[in-house]
């Protein structure tokens, strides 16, 4: 018996259409799926929709310098959104993000007391020589402050919340647990940590996540550095 090439074709071409229909059945089951419409949304980033709305910031810092540029950016930028426009401070959103060597300035007073390796992050006090047992940026120094008059407690007054880098905080936790620390001795180290942050700050899982997020939610960026 001889072979039928035509219906051999036609076999192949009937299989072909049924490939590719299936295919494009698949295709469009795919484009039927819902698509995200923007970012996803964790609670832990909840507290940036809380601040208002009517324009936000966020500011970088990353060392000390960044820490006092970031400060003054965010003072003058709350200040002259009053004079220029009379915007009060309740319509205006801003963060500073406190990561990498700034990250130290996002603990308390206690907290430069009870832990020295704080201290000696920074340039000594001018006038004793010593590092500092209580940070600048809560306490105005006297002498060559390395703050440069940016105090934290004005600009909380104002409305600045502070992102502090979790990963930072548990390099010093780290330190602090000392060498071959346990990963539940670096832990409990770096909670108490958590537990001396300065007002309006909340603990991020680094700051360069905590960067981003503000970024999704409305905040422009300035970088303090």
């Amino acid at each position: 018996m001889k072979a039928d090439p035509a219906g051999s074709r036609r076999g192949f071409v009937a299989r072909l259409g049924a490939l590719i229909g299936g295919t494009t059945l698949g295709a469009r089951a795919l484009s039927a799926q819902p698509r995200p419409t923007g970012p996803l949304v964790h609670p832990e980033d909840a507290w940036l929709d809380t601040l208002p709305r009517g324009h936000r910031m966020v500011f970088d810092a990353f060392s000390l310098q960044g820490a006092v540029n970031a400060g003054r950016y965010g003072g003058n930028w709350f200040r002259s959104n009053q004079s220029g426009y009379g915007l009060a401070p309740s319509q205006l959103g801003a963060v500073i993000v406190l990561r990498s060597a700034a990250t130290i300035f996002a603990f308390d007073d206690a907290a430069w007391a009870t832990y020295p390796v704080l201290g000696r992050q920074t340039k000594p006090d001018s006038t004793t020589g010593q590092p500092y047992t209580f940070n600048p940026f809560l306490r105005a120094p006297v002498g060559d402050a390395p703050t440069q008059g940016v105090q934290w407690q004005e600009l909380a007054a104002m409305g600045v919340h502070f992102a502090v880098c979790n990963g930072t905080t548990t390099a010093l936790a780290g330190a602090l647990a000392g060498p071959g620390a346990s990963a539940e001795a670096i832990e409990t180290q770096r909670k108490a940590l958590a537990s001396h942050l300065i007002p309006n700050a909340h603990l991020m899982a680094t700051g360069i996540v905590a960067l981003g997020r503000a970024q999704e939610k409305g905040y422009t960026f300035g970088c303090g550095g």
